[in-house]
C-alpha cells in the first residue's frame, strides 16, 4: 500500500515538473498575416486536393504547384512552418483561420456546383430543343437523302 502511495505522488510530481517547462513558438520576424494566411492555406488544400484525385495527370505536367503558391505569396516553406507555428499556439486564432479557410472551400464548391449545374441544364435545353417533333421529322428526310446517295459500287456490296 506504502509503494502505491510513492508511485502516486511520484507519477503526479513528475507530471507537474514536466508541464511547467513548455516554450512557445516566438512570434517570427516575418509572421505571415492571418487573411494570407487562409489564401495560401486554401491554395494548399486546393493543390493537395488536385494531386489526390488525379495524382497521374498532375505528375506528367510536373509542375511544382507547391513553389507556384510560395512564389505568388513571396513566402518560403519554413515561413510557413513557423507562422503555422505561432498561430497554432493560440487556439482562438488558429480555429478563426481554419473556419475562414472552410467557408472559403465552402462557397466556391457552391459556385462552381452552381455553375456545372447551369451548364448541365444549358446541355439539357440544347438537346430538347433538337429532339422536338419537328427537328425529329428533319433528322428522318436527312436520313433517307444520305441513303439515297450511296453510290452504286457501294450499293453492289
Amino acid at each position: 500500500m506504502k509503494y502505491k502511495h510513492l508511485i502516486l505522488i511520484f507519477a503526479f510530481g513528475l507530471g507537474a515538473i514536466a508541464c511547467q517547462d513548455v516554450k512557445k513558438a516566438p512570434k517570427p520576424e516575418n509572421l505571415i498575416p492571418e487573411k494570407d494566411m487562409v489564401n495560401i492555406l486554401v491554395d494548399l488544400l486546393k493543390v493537395d486536393a488536385t494531386v489526390n484525385f488525379s495524382h497521374n495527370l498532375y505528375t506528367k505536367r510536373n509542375v511544382e504547384a507547391k513553389a507556384l503558391i510560395f512564389k505568388k505569396y513571396e513566402i518560403d516553406s519554413l515561413q510557413l512552418a513557423q507562422s503555422n507555428a505561432y498561430y497554432a499556439e493560440d487556439y482562438a486564432t488558429i480555429h478563426r483561420i481554419f473556419d475562414s479557410v472552410q467557408q472559403r472551400l465552402k462557397r466556391e464548391k457552391a459556385i462552381i456546383d452552381t455553375l456545372l449545374l447551369e451548364k448541365k441544364d444549358s446541355l439539357k435545353r440544347r438537346r430538347s430543343k433538337f429532339s422536338s417533333p419537328k427537328n425529329k421529322d428533319l433528322e428522318l428526310e436527312i436520313s433517307k437523302k444520305r441513303v439515297g446517295t450511296i453510290p452504286n459500287e457501294a450499293k453492289k456490296r
